[in-house]
Order: C-alpha cells, then structure tokens, then sequence
C-alpha cells in the first residue's frame, strides 16, 4: 500500500501577515467609497443642472439677439457668450483647485484685488446705462462688483471659521464696506452682497437685536442711496405707481408684461418673438425671462424656473451635507446668492420689483455674471468633494 501523502505546510504566519495587509488595504478604500456615496451624487446632479442651464441659456442668447442688437451681426453675442462660457470655466476649474488648498491665504489676496479692480472700473472704467462699473479688457466687459459678491461670502465664511474668531463685528464691517462702495454705482448688487452674509450670521447664531440693527442699517443704507441718484428716485416712484395703476408702468417693464402675455401657454414660437425686435430693451441679457416666455410659453418658463431653482436647492443640500464648517458656511452663502439673484430678475421682468440690473444665471447674456457664476460652481465642487481635513490657521 502507497503511505499517505502528506499536506503541503501552509505559513500561517505569512497568512496572517497578507490578510491584515489586504484588510488594512481595503478598510481606507470602504471609507473613500462612502464619503464618495454621500457627497458626489450632489456634486453629479449639480453638474448636469448648470449644464442643461447653460445650453439653454446658449440657445436663448442667440434666439434673442440674432435680430442684430446694436447693428452687430446676428452670430456675434453667441459667439461671445460661448467665448465667457469658456473663460468662466477655466475660471471655475481654478477656484476648484484653489477651494481644495488647505490654506485659505488666497480668499483675502482675491478679495483685496477684487476691491482694487473695483476702484479702477469707477476711476478708468466704461461707461454703459449711465453708471461706470466695467473694464474693458477687449472680450469680456468685466464688472468687479460680481468678483466681489462671490469674495465676500468666502471671506465671511473663514472669519467665521477660523480659531481666533473675531466675532460678527469683522465680517459685518468688510460687508457693508464693500456693499457701500459697490452701491455707489450698482444698488442692486450691493443688496445681493448683504444678502447672502445676514443670513450667514443668523444661521452662525446672531441675537435677534443684531438682525434688527443689522436691518435697521440695511434699510437706512438703501434709502440714502436711493435718494442721492435721481434716475433710482425715478425707477422706484414708477414701481409704486404701478401698484395704484400698472397703466403707469415704466416702458421696459410694459414692454416685458407684454412679452409674457403674448407668449400664454404655449408660445409664439422658436425665434418668433415681437418684442425682441426693438421694443424689449436688453431682451437679451436682464429681460431675456420675458423672450423665453414669449417664445415657449409659460409651461417652459416655469420648467425653467423650476432648473434654477432646483440648483439653488442642490447648493443648499451640499451645505447641509457637509462636515467641514467653512464649507458649510461658504456654500451656503453661494446658494442664499443664486437664489436670491434669480429671484430678484423674475421679479424684475414680472415688475414685482423696481427695474434693475441683475441678470438671470447661467441664462442672460454677461460676461461677468457668466465668470463669476461658474467661479462659485468651480468653488462649491472643490469644497463639496472628498480631501484632506483643512487646518485652521490663525492668520
């Protein structure tokens, strides 16, 4: 009889070894999967929202100005829009990679040139709509009052945040200085500026006597710079007039009513619009709502409605979601912002609200608004994705 073979000896020892290696291995890669399970949906739908947003807008832009606004040719505002599109996304890809430094030196470096850039506009800047508040720089009319509105909310945001916390008196000061100093030129900014940090620093957990003050201070702020500029006295006695009797409406909100009307349902049609054919003023930058409810009628103008409101609330959603504070608070602040400026162009071109310059996001035709929009994406996603825990430094 053949004696039985003996077993091969197994190293059990180096078994061991290799299995708390690969168990070791995999446990950081089962911690990757789930952050990446709780943050990246959000990041994924937002994406593809401002991506449908900006196509449509695309569209839009070229539907309303093919007419030839300003005796330009029929492809040229798309052929700058595309080109903002994409500045405003090398742009977005910096602040992507700046969000994600674990120093956040930059935020006060940016904010400090933002105000610089801003007294340039006042001083050399071109004049359009009868306020200075744009550079010139061949391509793109840039308007430093949209750099500083995303600056602002991210420097609150790490004031509030930081080890040495100042308290509110700080980021208070720095907002209603540069909300003042943009006020001079653009009253509708300086509110989109203020907006975003009150509601920062009630979430932050402000007394009520600081946001009856803080209030107290806005109100006062907006009716001396109301009264110190004739045509901001003109606009705003025309939208209390409209109250009483919305005959008396001001000719671009009419024009916009008329626009909305026309539209019912339905539409007009692709490209068919009336109003754009110069009755609409800037039917193609802070009106372009009223085209897109001429043309495609109120069912699509409320889907529309619908897409930027949704991103707003994605924004929100990755505010909530997030562990780090300055994340919290930043994108908070950037969702507060998008909402509110969307808000406020419905409500212009609806003539709920005194006529203003404010664009519609990712749907008017601007440069600057284009840019800094897609800044704050860029931020929100560096921000919102996975990385190293951020160190609070003191400066």
């Amino acid at each position: 009889m053949l004696g039985k073979c003996k077993k091969p000896v197994k190293n059990v020892s180096g078994a061991k070894k290799k299995n708390k290696l690969v168990s070791s291995q995999k446990r950081p890669a089962k911690k990757v999967r789930a952050t990446l399970g709780r943050s990246m949906p959000n990041s994924y739908i937002l994406i593809i929202l401002v991506l449908a947003a900006l196509l449509f807008g695309t569209y839009m832009v070229f539907s309303a100005s093919y007419v030839g606004v300003d005796d330009n040719p029929p492809w040229y505002y798309l052929v700058r829009h595309l080109a903002n599109i994409a500045v405003g996304a090398a742009a977005g890809f910096a602040m992507f990679q700046l969000s994600r430094r674990k120093s956040l030196k930059w935020i006060y470096i940016s904010m400090g040139a933002s105000m610089a850039l801003l007294i340039i506009a006042y001083v050399y800047g071109a004049v359009a709509g009868g306020s200075r508040r744009w550079i010139n720089l061949g391509l793109l009319n840039l308007q430093p009052s949209e750099m500083i509105k995303v600056f602002v909310i991210l420097l609150v945001a790490r004031l509030l945040t930081r080890k040495k916390n100042a308290g509110i008196i700080i980021p208070l000061s720095i907002s209603f200085t540069a909300a003042a100093m943009v006020a001079i030129q653009n009253l509708s900014s300086a509110i989109l500026i203020l907006l975003p940090v009150i509601l920062m620093l009630i979430v932050y957990g402000i007394s009520i006597r600081w946001i009856l003050g803080i209030g107290a201070a806005g109100a006062a702020g907006f009716a001396g710079f109301v009264l110190i500029e004739p045509y901001r006295q003109s606009r705003l006695v025309n939208y209390l007039s409209v109250l009483l009797n919305p005959v008396t409406a001001d000719y671009q909100a009419k024009q916009s009513l008329y626009a909305l009307a026309d539209g019912g349902l339905l539409g007009v049609g692709i490209t068919n619009s009336k109003q754009k054919f110069f009755h609409l003023p800037e039917h193609h930058t802070d009106f372009i709502f009223a085209i897109v409810g001429e043309e495609l009628g109120f069912f699509i103008a409320s889907l529309l409605i619908l897409l930027l409101f949704l991103i707003g609330y994605i924004i929100i959603r990755i505010a909530r979601e997030s562990e780090d504070p300055f994340t919290r608070y930043s994108v908070f602040g950037f969702g507060v912002l998008f909402i509110g400026q969307t808000f406020l162009n419905l409500a212009v071109v609806t003539a709920l609200f005194p006529v203003t310059g404010v664009t519609l996001p990712f749907i008017s035709y601007g440069g600057s608004s284009v840019l800094s929009f897609l800044m704050i994406i860029g931020c929100i996603l560096g921000l919102s994705l996975p990385k190293k825990r951020r160190s609070n430094e003191k400066k």
